[in-house]
């Protein structure tokens, strides 16, 4: 009976240290829109505009998601649960967004939870 709560706890503490250690989508590389890109490739904020998608959360000027849980469907998109920040802001939030597998082209689609379109964003190179 001992061996067997200890097994448990183990069990807990282990899938508390998964996922502790954030999630990561099934997409190789990142993405982003041209000043999105340039971001990710200096570490440079030339432009307000830039998004961009990570395999481990997705940003904006304003705001960023770091990605603590991913599900995907059958069709392989990809749902996001995101532990959030805001410029200028001391809060933090939840969101969740869905990915689409890349399309021919290579781009991806990213939804708000409202079914809203947050961005478009080609592979960055």
């Amino acid at each position: 009976m001992v061996a067997r709560r200890w097994g448990a706890a183990m069990v807990m503490v282990l899938a508390g240290a998964a996922s502790a250690a954030g999630a990561e989508l099934a997409l190789q590389g990142n993405y982003g829109n041209a000043e999105g890109c340039a971001y990710l490739k200096t570490n440079t904020l030339t432009n307000d505009a830039l998004r961009y998608l990570t395999p481990q959360g997705l940003s904006s000027y304003g705001s960023g998601c770091d990605f603590v849980a991913v599900h995907a469907d059958d069709r392989g998109n990809q749902l996001t649960q995101g532990i959030c920040h805001y410029e200028g802001e001391d809060m933090l939030g939840a969101e969740s967004h869905i990915i689409t597998p890349p399309d021919a082209a290579g781009a991806v689609r990213i939804f708000t939870a409202d079914g809203e379109i947050w961005a478009e964003l080609e592979p960055c190179s």
